[in-house]
């Protein structure tokens, strides 16, 4: 008995050894585990961390490729913003577009292809207001006559060309006398004490009074600097040339003067503008060296502003040093209807009441989306909404040339348009939750979806157009004449600019010729009353009357006014 419990304590003993061994085992199997655990743990973070990376560099990359695409396409590509044919089929055949119209329920449309005509080839004919001399060009006599009888043999015909021929600039010099006259020897003459001694021509009103050139002259040189970009130190050299002292610093003088001159015409230019129901506003920096209280260094401001009274077109410039809301409000003041700008914050402040309505630009929204371009791997890409803008342009031209009435015209655009819009509205909303925060396109998106309000007000009225580019071409003459003379010497040089701008833009825009309007009106406003200088407006005046004025005249050679 006694042996059995000691081997039963020796079992024992030994079964309490193998359990400790056993557990100290599985502790330390444990502890592996756990440790090994940790390590995964940590090679699983850090291999997050890394496609985190990862993902972070290839975005940078792909922003970066993408700021060079835009800089590449800027400096080598197209400057035109127009689809090219291959996008245009890609257009055609827009897999997104139609997905957003089954969601919308929208009808399919068909694109009707309008009917063209080529133009005959050779030389155009030259435009029948040049002057001809005719130049008769006779055969020998003894090829006239006949070989028979000697009789001249009838003229049956003939063979007219015209080739074109220019003499230089003519630079004269009008010379005006004012004869005098003196008292008669009658002795009733002289018995008149009453009576003027001396009698002299009076003197006619001129726009600069005793200035060395005539109208004509100051319209030529106005209309090569405001509507050819010929900066005056040019025009300096080319009257030296000619052999003719004339500074630029006259010229700009002459200039300052007229634009004083004309400034009642201005206002009133401005007061007709407002008076329409749409006006379109842009601007444009300006450096002015000697401005008082300012750096030569520091931008000033060339504004334009388009209305259309009773139709017609007023383009108007304006210099300010700010570019401020401050300026718009002040522009615009007393005007009711639509004003379309860009998306520039200025335009908004005016805004702020039910008198005006902000109408928004969508050629600033496709030149966003242009930048965008590019990155076709990525979620979605910015043709997807270039080519839905770009059927926008293309529903608007095509109504725009069936002649509609107005009220036709804003109810068939809107039918056509709309739908387009809603497919838009969807796609950014779409993919804008999709699209990294520094790239180009979700710039465009946010800029689309923040100026969405504004930008289909322009469904509204016939005036209205898609985009702003007729401010935007209304201000490309300054900005082109910008390249050559670079700056304005002082404000009151920048105000004469904006005047001279409004004069020759306004006269272009309903169909005078700039060169014979400027001489026309420098003429007539010295002797027009103030209460009639409405009759004198670019858009006022009747094309027929102002074009060719100098050559009717003859202003060139004999002087009459």
């Amino acid at each position: 008995m006694e042996i059995d419990m000691k081997l039963a304590t020796r079992q024992s003993r030994r079964l309490l050894a193998i359990n400790e061994q056993l557990s100290n085992e599985n502790k330390s199997r444990a502890d592996l585990i756990l440790t090994l655990m940790n390590t995964i743990e940590k090679q699983r973070e850090a291999s997050e961390k890394q496609n985190k990376r990862i993902e972070y560099l290839e975005i940078v990359n792909r922003h970066q490729a993408e700021i060079i695409d835009a800089i590449n396409r800027r400096t080598f590509g197209r400057k035109s913003e127009k689809l090219t044919h291959d996008e245009f089929q890609y257009w055609l055949f827009n897999e997104i577009e139609a997905v957003v119209r089954e969601k919308a329920n929208l009808p399919e449309e068909k694109t009707v292809v309008k009917e063209h005509t080529r133009s005959k080839r050779g030389r155009k004919p030259i435009a029948d207001k040049l002057p001809r001399h005719e130049i008769i060009h006779e055969a020998p006599e003894s090829e006239k006559k006949c070989a028979y009888c000697s009789k001249e043999r009838p003229r049956i015909g003939e063979d007219v060309t015209e080739e074109l021929s220019i003499i230089p600039m003519q630079i004269f010099v009008k010379k005006h006398i004012y004869p005098k006259y003196g008292p008669c020897d009658c002795d009733a003459c002289k018995a008149d004490k009453n009576l003027e001694p001396v009698v002299s021509t009076p003197h006619e009103k001129r726009i600069i009074p005793g200035s060395m050139a005539d109208e004509t002259m100051l319209a030529y040189l106005a209309t090569s600097k405001f509507c050819d970009s010929l900066p005056f130190y040019r025009q300096e050299k080319i009257m030296r040339r000619y052999g003719i002292e004339y500074s630029r610093a006259t010229m700009c003088n002459q200039m300052i003067r007229i634009s004083e001159a004309c400034s009642d015409m201005i206002e009133l230019m401005w007061k007709e503008a407002r008076s329409g129901p749409i006006l379109n506003m842009d601007e444009t920096h300006l450096q002015v060296l000697h401005e008082p209280g300012r750096d030569p260094t520091t931008k000033s401001w060339m504004w334009v502003a388009i209305g259309r009274p009773e139709g017609k077109k007023i383009v108007l410039f304006h210099y300010h040093q700010k570019r401020s809301g401050e300026v718009a409000r002040k522009l615009l003041e007393g005007y009711k209807g639509y004003l379309q700008s860009d998306g520039y914050s200025a335009y908004h402040v005016v805004n702020d009441t039910d008198k005006i309505i902000s109408v928004g630009c969508w050629a600033h929204v496709r030149r966003k989306f242009i930048d965008a371009k590019g990155l076709k791997e990525h979620v979605c890409h910015a043709d997807d909404a270039l080519a839905m803008v770009a059927k926008l342009f293309h529903i608007d031209s095509a109504l725009r040339e069936k002649n509609l009435t107005e009220n036709d015209f804003v109810r068939m655009r809107r039918e056509q348009s709309q739908p387009i819009l809603d497919a838009l509205f969807i796609w950014l909303h779409e993919k804008l939750p999709k699209v990294p925060e520094s790239f180009n396109l979700f710039k465009a998106i946010r800029y689309t979806l923040n100026e969405w309000f504004r930008l289909v007000r322009y469904l509204d009225h016939a005036y209205l157009a898609p985009d702003n580019n007729i401010a935007e071409n209304a201000i490309r003459p300054f900005v082109v004449g910008r390249k050559n003379w670079l700056f304005s010497d002082n404000p009151r040089g920048a105000h004469a600019s904006a005047c001279l701008y409004s004069l020759i833009e306004s006269a272009k825009a309903n169909s005078l010729d700039p060169f014979d309007y400027l001489s026309w009106l420098f003429i007539e406003l010295p002797k027009t009353p103030k209460d009639r200088f409405r009759d004198i407006l670019p858009h006022v005046v009747d094309p027929a009357n102002v074009n060719g004025f100098v050559a009717r005249s003859k202003l060139s050679l004999n002087g009459s006014h």
